[in-house]
């Protein structure tokens, strides 16, 4: 009499497939996984004052954005906030919207001016002259909005933000303004639009097309 026998997929046998299962578990907690990294930085304002500026920014294990296998912790998407206290008074921003520079208007009160590529992208400022988007607080200092164009009083003012950010991997709680300027050198000399708001700027999408 024969006895049944079940077949054992070659797959199994080879302990592939087990392998193949843990990977896959192990990327969902890692992708579960974050950390968030908090730092001040010495901002100095157009009217001469300056100020201390406390951001976060939460990372999460992910993919790259041209490979998802490249996993690594990069900074997620609304994880970002700007907190800092003006004359007493105490504002937050909390959009991801590349903020170059923070300064006191004429009337008196902050503004935040971001680049306007990503606000381009969805159709916001489509290529507006020059690029940048420029944020207005309520009286709470938590909520913002933005005029169709930034104001001639900002042309030419001196960028005073972080750009080369800390990561999870190299902490750093505090950036002097000395600090500041060593840590973006080396990207500012590629983008000058990041070193003061140049008042032609009109971003890589939106550059006349050559014939």
């Amino acid at each position: 009499m024969k006895k049944n026998v079940m077949l054992t997929p070659f797959f199994w046998t080879k302990g592939l497939i087990p392998r193949i299962a843990l990977t896959a578990v192990a990327l969902m907690l890692l992708t579960a996984c974050s950390k968030t990294v908090q730092w001040e930085e010495e901002v100095p304002l157009n009217t001469g004052e300056t100020i201390w500026v406390k951001r976060t920014v939460k990372y999460t294990y992910q993919g790259g954005a041209g490979n998802p296998l490249d996993m690594a912790y990069r900074p997620e998407h609304g994880g970002s906030v700007t907190e800092f206290t003006w004359r007493g008074k105490p504002y937050r921003f909390d959009l991801d919207a590349g903020i170059v520079l923070i300064a006191i208007s004429p009337q008196g009160y902050p503004v935040l001016v971001g680049e306007g590529d990503y606000w381009n992208l969805i159709g916001k400022y489509k290529c507006t002259i020059p690029l940048y988007v420029q944020f207005v607080p309520d009286a709470t200092g938590r909520n913002w909005t933005w005029p169709a164009k930034i104001e001639p009083w900002l042309y030419n003012l001196e960028t005073n933000r972080l750009f080369a950010i800390p990561t999870p991997n190299r902490p750093k709680q505090r950036y002097t303004v000395e600090e500041r300027k060593a840590a973006n050198a080396p990207g500012l000399a590629r983008s000058l639009s990041r070193l003061r708001i140049n008042p032609t700027y009109t971003g890589d999408l939106c550059r006349p097309k050559e014939k």
